[in-house]
């Protein structure tokens, strides 16, 4: 099927079914221009349809994620399958978790592109981080300091939401925020967040995948500087830490 322009090829139910379905679909040519998008994937992105089909490239959709997706965009029209796990800054601020699919689209031996499966898999890591096990073992509690760290983990590509409004969503006076907090995480609750934000930037930089500049733009850092004076303290403490434990 030729799939220069895939809309053509789709008669407007295919069409209304496509919009109606909570998977987000894509279809994107081996120039990973976008040539299909339905309305849960334009939503996720934020954008239009007129905005990304036949014009935007993967890249462009993508920003700093495009380099972190480049193994499996190389797999897809490699003619291989893939499905990974993705964290995704979204517009309005936050994060969201997807489980991607790219499936190539091989005709007579050839990768003409690949289509995307996405499901936004956001509401089972949230609970997962948000509900642990009782003393009996027979069921889930709900925890509410953990659904406090799952919102900072919501916020770490963002900025953090301040103890006022983790306060109003979650119920929780500040005062008894920031003491059961620093209680249960022996820190407190930005200290918490920033370490966060440093354990992923060593993840980062481990893999190469982000140098500490881009990082600094991440994390919304005034400038690299002052991103590098808050790593080099994480790894300090972090040493410290180990040299303890192991004692």
């Amino acid at each position: 099927m030729e799939l220069s322009d895939i809309n053509s090829d789709l008669t407007a139910y295919d069409l209304a079914i496509a919009d109606h379905i909570s998977a987000m679909l894509a279809y994107w040519d081996t120039n990973l221009v976008c040539r299909f998008a339905n309305s849960a994937y334009l939503d996720w992105f934020g954008f239009t349809k007129e905005q990304m089909v036949n014009k935007m490239t993967l890249d462009e959709l993508l920003g700093p994620l495009y380099v972190l997706n480049l193994p499996y965009i190389k797999g897809a029209l490699a003619g291989k399958p893939q499905t990974f796990e993705r964290t995704i800054a979204v517009p309005g601020g936050g994060v969201r978790y997807s489980l991607a699919n790219y499936i190539p689209d091989i005709a007579e031996g050839v990768v003409k592109g690949f289509y995307v499966h996405g499901a936004d898999i956001t509401p089972l890591i949230l609970r997962r981080l948000s509900v642990t096990g009782n003393d009996s073992g027979d069921s889930p509690a709900f925890n509410p300091l953990a659904a406090v760290e799952a919102t900072l983990r919501e916020c770490l590509l963002t900025r953090f939401p301040g103890i006022s409004t983790l306060s109003k969503i979650h119920g929780i006076s500040e005062s008894k925020l920031k003491r059961d907090f620093k209680g249960y995480y022996n820190d407190t609750i930005f200290g918490f967040y920033r370490r966060l934000q440093m354990e992923l930037a060593q993840h980062y930089l481990k893999e190469a995948r982000y140098n500490k500049k881009q990082i600094a733009w991440m994390f919304s850092f005034a400038n690299p500087s002052n991103f590098s004076a808050c790593y080099k303290k994480y790894l300090k403490e972090s040493c410290s830490d180990d040299t303890a434990n192991a004692g």
